[in-house]
């Protein structure tokens, strides 16, 4: 089964929304993994000019991981709302049968969820700028969030999250 955070409330601290922020806090290596983002709403920058011409304004597409850390490293990127997925392995999307949603799929909202993304490593879902859930099965994305929790004092369990 897997396990799953939600990192909430952040406001006095950092705003990992921001995808450099995001990875520089949680530890989680970019370049390791290729990374499929679904049900996208996001912004990008550079300096204080929209860029408009941005992959990140797609709803769905894939990345390398080097190709993600290019584009962090030079673009501001805020992601308001949708799930970045990491797999090991090149993935093709016209051969992945669902995409992870986070608003129309009741599942998502369940302690039990799992990635409809076979061999998904770690999915991310950013919801409403408000919010951030992490589900893993992998003991050591878990161990490094659970280490870098001080850049994020109220990383909870999803079930925590529910009950609050």
């Amino acid at each position: 089964m897997s396990m799953r955070y939600c990192i909430k409330d952040y406001r006095t601290s950092v705003n990992p929304h921001w995808l450099n922020i995001f990875f520089s806090n949680t530890q989680i290596s970019i370049t390791d993994y290729n990374w499929v983002f679904s049900d996208l709403t996001a912004h990008s920058t550079k300096g204080n000019k929209e860029l408009e011409d941005s992959i990140f304004y797609k709803k769905t597409f894939t990345l390398t991981g080097q190709e993600l850390m290019k584009i962090i490293k030079n673009e501001e990127v805020l992601v308001l709302f949708g799930v970045m997925v990491a797999v090991k392995e090149k993935v093709d999307l016209n051969e992945i049968g669902k995409l992870p949603v986070i608003e129309e799929d009741g599942h998502y909202w369940t302690e039990n969820y799992v990635s409809p993304i076979k061999n998904a490593v770690v999915e991310i879902g950013f919801f409403d700028g408000e919010l951030i859930i992490v589900t893993t099965d992998n003991q050591d994305i878990v161990e490094t969030l659970k280490r870098n929790v001080f850049n994020f004092p109220n990383l909870i369990s999803f079930k925590e999250y529910m009950e609050g």
